[in-house]
């Protein structure tokens, strides 16, 4: 039988009583609650019930900034720069598809740089994308990419996998609607705690992601980006599309 210390029991119920101030001061954050666990209760039993989550959560929950907001937020500007970065050594006029879009926090510089940025994002949270100013947006399901194979230069996932209920569908997918020579950014939370979201399903490290991919990506570049305002760092990497084997 395993018990607890004292010690352990009292931060536990300090955690918890801050938790229940922090609900009763913020009633936005006490409704999301209720809403969450009475409407979506059901949310890790199958993909439906998930998906509706994810709609909930980032088109009524998380209300959305303007993308001059989005852009001035810290860890978004490391991120844009960091991809920004990936993007312009690997080319330029490039065909790119920014997989879960948002409200193009990340699709948008890319498009000022001269490439053709096609914007992907689910059923209802596309619409609200396409109002804000998105010019190619194209409701789907990332674990169904619905595009020719061989089509895009660069896959885009900045945040996203960790949401999928099947992220090893996203990457089948996205090797084979990148060209032969074309690269995956991936941009995720590292490690466990990355599930202190509960929009999180999955966790990913760079070993977990290099195990996963080891045959049908390379990876040609890691980048951690310092927790700001999270309890985890970000990972971004550039992954190069392998060629298989006969």
């Amino acid at each position: 039988m395993f018990l607890h210390s004292p010690t352990s029991m009292s931060k536990t119920l300090k955690n918890h009583i801050q938790g229940f101030a922090y609900l009763l001061s913020n009633p936005l954050q006490l409704k999301r609650l209720i809403t969450r666990e009475t409407r979506y209760g059901r949310r890790n039993l199958d993909k439906r019930n998930w998906v509706e989550w994810q709609l909930y959560d980032t088109c009524v929950a998380n209300a959305p900034h303007t993308t001059a907001v989005a852009h001035a937020q810290p860890l978004n500007t490391e991120r844009i720069e960091t991809i920004s970065d990936m993007v312009s050594r690997i080319g330029s006029r490039l065909e790119i598809l920014d997989v879960g879009c948002g409200y193009g926090t990340i699709g948008e510089p890319l498009r000022n740089m001269g490439n053709h940025v096609t914007s992907m994002e689910l059923p209802g949270a596309a619409n609200l994308a396409y109002a804000r100013g998105i010019p190619l947006i194209v409701a789907g399901d990332a674990e169904h990419l619905t595009f020719t194979s061989n089509t895009f230069d660069i896959v885009l996932a900045s945040e996203i996998v960790e949401h999928l209920w099947n992220p090893r569908n996203f990457f089948d997918d996205a090797y084979r609607i990148l060209k032969a020579d074309g690269y995956l950014i991936i941009s995720t939370p590292e490690g466990k705690a990355g599930l202190s979201y509960d929009s999180h399903k999955h966790y990913f490290t760079v070993e977990s992601l290099q195990q996963m991919l080891a045959s049908s990506f390379t990876i040609c570049e890691v980048k951690r980006l310092k927790p700001a305002g999270a309890p985890m760092p970000t990972i971004i990497l550039l992954l190069r599309k392998l060629k298989m084997q006969q």
